[in-house]
């Protein structure tokens, strides 16, 4: 099935769908979200707002806030040592691998917030400019990610 390119204006955002979906699914995985005011500044923010942020296991959002920004940076929590978790702050990256994983996890967690799911995910990740080598995030998730989700696998993260 092909997925229609998405305007990055279109993309689904936290306000689409409400906080409280999104701040169960981190719960479950021991994480918090903090609920960032319109217009303020979003704390721990790697690429700049509206994207979300990360301090610890902390992701920080607001309503404009994209779905796949908000599961990215909370996948990338999830996928980081337990060790180094409490250390992040805006960069949670640690390698390729840790990236490659982080990717994959976003889209398979997609599913757990209603309304949003894994092919807008996919959808949405390509429209706003996601770089894969076999040109989409479809394509790399369905030929591609083997060693993301042997990594995922290795650290229990895979969901049921």
């Amino acid at each position: 099935m092909e997925s229609r390119p998405v305007p990055k204006e279109e993309v689904l955002r936290i306000r689409d769908i409400g906080f409280d979906a999104c701040a169960a699914l981190l719960a479950r995985h021991g994480l918090q979200l903090i609920r960032v005011e319109d217009g303020a500044p979003i704390p721990g923010s790697y690429w700049g707002d509206p994207e979300a942020g990360v301090i610890g296991s902390n992701v920080h959002a607001r309503a404009d806030t994209p779905l796949h920004s908000l599961l990215h940076e909370a996948c990338h929590l999830l996928v980081a040592d337990p060790r180094r978790r409490d250390d992040i702050h805006t960069d949670a990256s640690d390698s390729q691998i840790e990236e490659d994983a982080t990717c994959c996890l976003q889209i398979l967690l997609a599913d757990a917030l209603p309304g949003f799911g894994r092919e807008r995910a996919l959808a949405d990740m390509d429209a706003w400019g996601y770089s894969f080598r076999l040109g989409s995030a479809r394509a790399w998730f369905e030929n591609d990610a083997e060693d993301a989700r042997a990594f995922l696998l290795a650290r229990r993260l895979l969901p049921s």
